[in-house]
């Protein structure tokens, strides 16, 4: 397919702090590429006379044209268990509620919540999401079927063994040829996964070439107990056990020193923050300021739906920057470009795509949102920045595109029956619950 976006005000975020940050232009597409940007009417009409047959056109006056949001940490298919259990500690909320429900889901039940969780994200403008729960199998047809790039993890605990075992190499049989679906593995943390366990899934990352996806430092009750069995904390227990010597994604890192964040600085782990999670479940607030001053890559993610309790880039964009300015006394924390440097570019590098995904740039993958911002809440327009991260919705979100393909067009999905993936939800979650 080949695509021109016309007349949109273009957000690369490829441009450096203090540049050109955005202006008037257009996109071309061909195939799954972005191939032109431009402010130019005649490099754009040279497009379309290339394509004079066979291009669709997008007007997006009016609107913004922005690379589509990366979810760097999330468990999609907990969209079905959204709401089951709210108002409790995470282990309580983990041990007493979540992992007994869990205990019941099959396949199906997988891939049904799945295809609940990235209807809601493909309607927000996320286009990439980074994904940990057991059968991984399931979400990934779920995600080939929606349209959605997904990275998938593989998730081996202690009580699962078997289970991951045959997991990851259905991932890797099905799916190894996927534009849309990549794999890593998935450690879920160091308190569920035995020194033995986590070596199996380190020995795969090495072997697979893969890489590494785990929650770390998420809890002072993890730290804690950390420091009684080991006599370090986490994040210094995943460098003895050589974690670290594979390229790693660590979810939350709220409890960190300042040892901790030169150990991840210095092995170039990228840090997935979770910051409505991380408030709902009161684990704490991330310096995520300390871990960007030392170098250290920081993306966002939603974390599951039930403990969310949405899946929603755009509040966690905003409740990013401000959860910082509240925590540090600094209403300079987190700037609104940084925060959407979060959303996008750190994302892409948080998964070695950087260039590729979370840029509009000649080369990168076509994977954009258009936003209307012809809203009474975006109104009036003085800084685009600011408007974007501090007032956009995910509900502004009017076209997304990826992988050169449009999946939502004028706010209608054109992938999934929106109806259909709703009712199937609500009666797989209610039979779940009756037992």
């Amino acid at each position: 397919m080949n695509i021109l976006i016309s007349n949109g005000t273009i957000l690369p975020m490829d441009r450096p702090e203090g540049g050109e940050l955005y202006f008037k232009g257009y996109v071309g597409i061909e195939g799954e590429r972005i191939t032109l940007v431009t402010p130019s009417e005649s490099l754009a009409r040279e497009f379309l006379d290339r394509h004079a047959e066979d291009c669709t056109r997008i007007d997006a006056e009016g609107k913004v044209i922005m690379p589509g949001m990366i979810n760097t940490h999330t468990h999609v298919a907990m969209a079905i268990l959204r709401g089951v259990s709210d108002d409790v500690p995470l282990m309580e909320w983990l041990e007493e509620h979540i992992w007994p429900i869990e205990g019941k889901m099959g396949y199906e039940d997988v891939y049904v919540g799945a295809r609940l969780g990235m209807l809601e994200m493909i309607m927000g403008g996320t286009t990439t999401m980074v994904d940990m729960y057991p059968y991984e199998e399931a979400v990934a047809e779920a995600a080939e079927s929606a349209g959605i790039r997904a990275v998938v993890s593989p998730c081996p605990m202690d009580f699962r063994m078997e289970h991951f075992e045959q997991d990851w190499r259905a991932v890797k049989k099905r799916f190894s040829a996927s534009r849309l679906v990549t794999m890593v593995m998935g450690p879920h943390a160091i308190y569920t996964l035995s020194g033995k366990n986590l070596q199996r899934s380190i020995s795969l990352s090495k072997e697979l070439g893969v890489a590494s996806h785990i929650h770390l430092a998420e809890t002072q009750t993890e730290q804690d107990n950390c420091m009684k069995q080991n006599g370090v904390s986490p994040t210094e227990h995943l460098e003895r056990e050589g974690l670290f010597t594979t390229p790693t994604l660590a979810a939350h890192c709220v409890v960190l020193s300042d040892h901790d964040i030169e150990i991840l600085a210095r092995n170039n782990v990228s840090v997935a923050h979770n910051p409505q999670s991380n408030m709902k479940l009161a684990s704490g607030i991330a310096p995520v300021g300390k871990l960007l001053k030392a170098g250290v890559n920081v993306s966002l993610g939603t974390d599951g739906a039930s403990s969310n309790n949405d899946l929603d880039m755009w509040e966690e964009m905003r409740t990013a920057s401000l959860l910082q300015k509240v925590a540090t006394c600094d209403p300079c924390a987190i700037p609104a470009y940084t925060a959407l440097k979060m959303a996008t570019v750190n994302g892409a590098k948080a998964i070695g795509r950087e260039g590729e995904l979370g840029v509009i740039s000649e080369g990168a993958l076509a994977d954009i949102q258009i936003i209307d911002i012809d809203k009474p809440h975006l109104y009036p327009h003085t800084n685009l920045i600011s408007e974007l991260v501090y007032s956009t919705h995910s509900s502004d979100v009017d076209t997304v595109i990826i992988n050169g393909n449009i999946v939502v067009d004028g706010r209608r999905c054109l992938t999934m029956n929106a109806k259909e993936v709703c009712e199937t939800a609500q009666k797989h979650i209610d039979r779940l619950m009756a037992k």
